[in-house]
C-alpha cells in the first residue's frame, strides 16, 4: 500500500491504495481462473478533507464485479478519526470460452466443427458462457445461433438418447449383486432423466434412469 507520507494529496493516496485494491483482486483471479482484466478508476475530488489512514484501509466490492462491470468500491478507515468513502469504479474481464463457429440453425447437435474459441467480456452479459468443451459436444440447439456468438446454457438441451419403444438393457444394482435384463423404454429420455422402463420377462413396470444410449439403471 501507499505510504501515507509519500502521497502528495489525499486523492493521490487513495487512488494509489485503490489500484493496488484492484491489482491484488485481478492477479488472484488471473492465477486462478485464467481471466484477463481491464480496470479504471472514477475521478476521485481533489477537495476532500481527509487524512491517508495510518491503520490498514478496509476495501470492499459493493456489487461482484464478476457478474456486472460498473461497481463501487468501499474504502473504509479505522483511525482515530473514522471515515468511509465510495469510489466508482469499472472492471471489465475477459475470458477464451467456446463460440459458435458457423451460423447454426435450431435443432442442431453441436460438433467439434461447430465449436471455436474466442475471448469475450463475461461479465457484460448474465447469460452465462462455457469454457469447457465436453459440456457441448452433442447438445441440441433449443434456437439458432449466430457465427461468432457464445454458447450459453439456456441455449441448449440435452438429446435424447433413447426413444419410447426402444429395447434397453436395465442395469438392477445393489451393493451386493448387479442383474441385467431387457427392458421396453416406454417414453423418450435423455442422460440422466428418470423414464418407465417395463421388464420384457415379468412385465413390471419400473422407474430408471437413463444412463447412455439403450442403458439404463435402477437400485435395487
Amino acid at each position: 500500500m501507499a505510504n501515507p507520507s509519500q502521497a502528495t494529496t489525499f486523492s493521490d493516496w487513495i487512488t494509489a491504495e485503490v489500484n493496488t485494491f484492484l491489482t491484488t483482486y485481478t492477479e488472484k483471479l488471473k492465477s486462478e481462473k485464467n481471466y484477463r482484466f481491464e480496470y479504471k478508476t472514477g475521478n476521485i475530488d481533489p477537495r476532500l478533507n481527509l487524512k491517508p489512514c495510518n491503520s490498514t484501509t478496509k476495501f470492499s466490492f459493493q456489487s461482484d464485479p464478476l457478474t456486472r462491470s460498473k461497481t463501487t468500491i468501499k474504502v473504509e478507515c479505522n483511525d482515530k478519526k473514522r471515515w468511509s468513502l465510495f469510489i466508482a469504479v469499472k472492471v471489465n474481464i475477459f475470458k477464451s470460452v467456446w463460440v459458435a463457429s458457423q451460423t447454426l440453425p435450431r435443432n442442431h447437435r453441436i460438433s467439434e466443427a461447430d465449436l471455436l474459441q474466442a475471448e469475450i467480456q463475461i461479465n457484460k452479459s448474465r447469460k452465462g458462457h462455457f469454457s469447457k468443451k465436453n459440456k457441448l459436444l452433442g447438445m441440441r440447439l433449443r434456437r439458432s445461433i449466430l457465427e461468432g456468438n457464445p454458447y450459453y446454457p439456456e441455449l441448449l438441451s440435452s438429446p435424447k438418447v433413447i426413444e419410447r419403444g426402444d429395447t434397453v438393457v436395465i442395469s438392477a444394482l445393489s451393493q451386493v449383486i448387479s442383474v441385467k435384463m431387457l427392458g421396453t423404454a416406454m417414453s423418450d429420455g435423455k442422460l440422466g432423466q428418470q423414464i418407465a422402463v417395463r421388464n420384457k420377462k415379468s412385465s413390471r413396470v419400473v422407474r430408471a434412469t437413463v444412463m447412455a444410449k439403450g442403458k439404463v439403471s435402477v437400485q435395487m
